[in-house]
């Protein structure tokens, strides 16, 4: 089986095509296996780029742990690349059929010959699970909910009990939260600290830890918005480097890199 690694701001993936493999398995063990970091190849996530009659390519991914992502803004962007790679292409728009709808994202050449720069949809932004009670005793200043197709929770960090973002052991919160939620959630904490612009940290469903979370930040920059702390084009930083989410009334895109790690086969 040939596979590529990508990574969106150090969020990492696996990709295998179905035009190059032929027909995929829907298989959980095999996605815990490649992705773990001490027995398998390591990555936060195996994407299967299947054949569509709705788009150039589909997209479906399984977590590190095995369990099944409706959608990840930096994965969809990784196997946007991988796609055009395989074409012998550097850029272009290719459309993509997710479990949330078709989604379009034009990718253009970036100063690293490795990275390209994708501006995808992300489509509709949409209310996401119910807040669980165990969020209200953490002291952060607001917490609200949302969802990509995926769900949600994002805990603003300035309050009382919760000075900065450093001194939150996200760990801890997110596993909290993500277990007082029925089917889990991602969790972000994040931080306004200047006009436009976000701190955000990631804890994700099936995960743990991660270093940048795409459908998150487009999550947490909508919630930003409606707390009167952004505006419609937001630069999110995090540990992994920047994002730039752009709002429209009713649905949102993201606009950052996806580079090329390696080509690989297993047996």
């Amino acid at each position: 089986m040939h596979l590529s690694k990508h990574h969106g701001l150090g969020n990492d993936f696996l990709v295998v095509l179905e035009a190059t493999n032929g027909p995929l398995p829907n298989s959980p063990d095999l996605a815990r296996a490649l992705c773990d970091r001490h027995t398998g190849i390591g990555a936060d996530g195996l994407i299967w780029g299947g054949v569509s009659d709705r788009a150039d390519v589909a997209f479906r991914l399984h977590n590190a742990d095995g369990t099944e992502a409706e959608i990840s803004g930096n994965g969809l962007r990784c196997l946007v690349q991988a796609h055009l790679r395989a074409a012998g292409l550097h850029e272009g728009t290719v459309t993509v059929a997710t479990p949330g709808g078709v989604r379009q994202a034009v990718a253009t050449a970036a100063s690293d010959p490795l990275t390209l720069s994708v501006l995808a949809e992300m489509g509709p932004v949409s209310a996401g699970p119910t807040l669980p009670a165990v969020v209200g005793e953490m002291g952060f200043a607001q917490a609200a909910t949302g969802s990509v197709g995926n769900p949600h929770v994002v805990l603003l960090g300035a309050g009382s009990l919760v000075p900065d973002l450093t001194s939150i052991d996200l760990a801890k919160v997110g596993r909290r939260v993500e277990d007082a939620i029925p089917g889990g959630a991602n969790v972000h904490v994040v931080e306004s600290v200047g006009p436009d612009t976000l701190v955000m940290r990631s804890w994700e469903r099936g995960v743990g830890l991660t270093e940048a979370c795409g459908s998150g930040a487009t999550v947490a920059a909508w919630v930003a918005r409606t707390w009167g702390l952004v505006g419609d084009r937001v630069t999110v930083r995090m540990p992994g480097g920047e994002a730039v989410v752009e709002l429209g009334e009713t649905e949102a895109s993201l606009v950052g890199p996806a580079t090329f790690v390696a080509d690989l086969e297993t047996p």
